[in-house]
This record gives structure tokens, C-alpha cells and sequence, in this order.
């Protein structure tokens, strides 16, 4: 609440070995004695005075709102060509995962509706080709109208520090039919409208598509995540489970001892990022659900893992037509 206000920045001050009044009035241009007056009675600062006081104070706005606890309080961001760019996207991941790793006993809980973003940054001509769909087909970003997609042999992941903070974070992911399929429907149409440079793209990409799936299959078998190029070194635990039920969203919990922050990304909308309780309840649950009435993959799950991993992939491979 907002009557809190004068007590977090007389703290505040504190730790700086300065006087509030003094801050205040160097921050809002007005006297010691009106900064005083305002300190005393804090429903009279302007919203932009309260976002200045906030910035410099380090202070959560959010955490000065009385609100129901079924409201929601986030981030928003749209989804256009403008604002969710797979860059801008990426970023976003990267700054929630950086927070996460920075605090104790980390974890991810994942419904995946596609594979996890951070998967595919393992391999440069699978992230390439994600990042291009995502910009072409679902931005619509003129400037790749009538563009086909071409892979550089020599490239380098670009965004493999995602791979590698996730790969630090114990995480319970949960896939379905679709989370596996549906980057095979997506080179499958581009193969089958020439969207392709030529041949060799094609099959670099599900070249590396097929050894994500052997990588996740490793990971399930051993209870671990696995870096594709220092297969020796040991990331944090991990469990997959498969659900039929499709998600219509990919959803994300990212919890810490400190704080939960739910990361809803809908390929209709854009994307939810919030602390709310209620927010982050429902996310959690759904996830919940999902592993509850799912099947384990990993460590016991052996007889699952192959039928999902190996014979449903084969079989949707080869009826799609997908030959390397």
C-alpha cells in the first residue's frame, strides 16, 4: 500500500547515509520543506513523481498496490513485428533465467506446446530456421516476403548462452504429440514449397532436429541435462513427461527461494510475464495437471521414452516424407 511508501524510502535513505528530504527534494526539483510535506503524506506525489522515486529508490510499484488477489499485475508484450521479434524475445528469456540462476534452489516447470526455445540454440541452423518461421510466418515482417530460407555452413549458434543458463536450471518439462511434430510440419511445408535455398539447407536442418531429439532422449534416459559439445560435463536434473493433451500455450514457471514469475507465450496474443499469485497459481497447476495425469519419460520410463522418442518420431517422419 501506498502509506508504506515513507518507511521504505526512510530505509532506503538510511542505507545511503543520507536524509529523504534531501533526496527527494534533488529528485523532484522542490524544497527540502515540500519534500518533507509530501514524505508525510505520500498520496499527494504525482504517478510520475512516484515512477522517479521508484527508479532511484530501486522500489516495486506493485508492491505499494492494494489489489484483489484475482488480479493481474505483469508485462505485456504484443505480439508484432515491432515489440516480439524472436531478438526481443530472446532477451526476455535470457534476463528471467539470469534471475533465476541468481538466486537459491532454481527450477523451471515447462509446458511445452513446441520444443523449449532453449533447446534449439544448441544448433545454429535449427535456431536460424525457428527464428525465420517465427519472423516470416507469424510476424509477417515484410522484408522477408518472398524470401527463402538459406543456412551459412560455418555458422555459429547465436543465441547459445540460453542453452547454457537453462542448462544450469533442474527443470520438469511436459511435451505432447504436437511439442515433437510440429517443427516437422514446419520443414516439411517449407520443404515442400521450395522455401528451402536448396537441398543441403534442408537437410542441415533436420539433420539437427534429429540430434535435438537424440539429445533429449539422453537427457530422459540419464535424469540430466547434457551440453551436445561437452557431453562429460553434468547439468542440473531433469524429468520429461508426455502428456496427449495439447497445450495451447507454451508456459513456463520460473521459481526460486525468493520469488515465482509466470511466462505464458501464446502464438495468438504475445506474451504474459507475472508475479501475481494468481497468475502464477494457475500456470503451476496446469503444468501440475499435465504431469500428474502424464506419463514419466525419464529414468524408469524406458518403454515410453523409445515408443515417444524413437518409434512416434520415425513414424511421423516418414510419413511426412522427411528423408535426410
Amino acid at each position: 500500500m501506498i502509506k508504506k511508501l515513507p518507511q521504505i524510502l526512510h530505509e532506503k535513505s538510511r542505507q545511503r547515509g543520507l536524509r529523504t528530504a534531501a533526496i527527494v527534494a534533488d529528485l523532484l526539483n522542490i524544497s527540502e520543506d515540500s519534500a518533507y510535506r509530501r514524505i508525510k503524506r505520500p498520496q499527494s506525489f504525482r504517478a510520475d513523481e512516484l515512477v522517479l522515486l521508484a527508479r532511484e529508490f530501486r522500489i516495486n510499484l506493485n508492491n505499494l498496490v492494494e489489489t484483489q488477489n484475482d488480479w493481474l499485475q505483469g508485462n505485456y508484450v504484443g505480439f508484432d513485428q515491432e515489440n516480439l521479434s524472436a531478438e526481443n524475445f530472446y532477451e526476455l528469456l535470457k534476463q528471467r533465467l539470469d534471475r533465476t540462476l541468481n538466486l537459491d534452489h532454481p527450477k523451471v516447470f515447462y509446458g511445452a506446446k513446441e520444443i523449449p526455445f532453449f533447446y534449439t540454440m544448441w544448433f545454429p541452423h535449427l535456431s536460424a530456421f525457428k527464428e525465420f518461421v517465427w519472423n516470416r510466418d507469424f510476424l509477417k515482417q515484410t522484408q522477408l516476403a518472398g524470401c527463402l530460407f538459406q543456412t551459412d555452413p560455418q555458422a555459429q549458434p547465436k543465441y547459445i548462452a540460453l542453452a547454457e543458463r537453462y542448462l544450469c536450471i533442474p527443470s520438469e518439462e511436459v511435451w505432447s504429440f504436437e511439442t515433437l511434430f510440429s517443427t516437422l510440419y514446419q520443414i516439411q511445408h517449407y520443404k515442400e514449397c521450395g522455401l528451402f535455398a536448396d537441398e543441403q539447407d534442408y537437410r542441415r536442418v533436420l539433420g539437427e532436429y534429429d540430434a535435438l531429439v537424440d539429445l533429449i532422449f539422453e537427457q530422459a534416459e540419464k535424469g540430466i541435462k547434457i551440453n551436445p559439445y561437452l557431453p562429460k560435463l553434468k547439468g542440473a536434473k531433469y524429468k520429461l513427461y508426455f502428456n496427449a493433451l495439447t497445450s495451447v500455450d507454451n508456459s513456463m514457471v520460473f521459481e526460486s527461494s525468493k520469488d515465482q514469475v509466470a511466462v505464458v507465450c501464446s502464438s495468438l496474443s504475445g506474451v504474459i510475464t507475472s508475479d501475481c499469485e494468481s497468475w502464477v497459481g494457475a500456470t503451476r497447476r496446469w503444468i501440475e495437471s499435465c504431469i500428474a495425469s502424464g506419463t514419466l519419460l525419464s529414468h524408469s520410463g524406458s518403454g515410453p521414452r523409445s515408443r515417444f522418442l524413437r518409434q512416434e518420431y520415425r513414424t511421423k517422419k516418414e510419413w511426412l516424407g522427411l528423408r535426410l
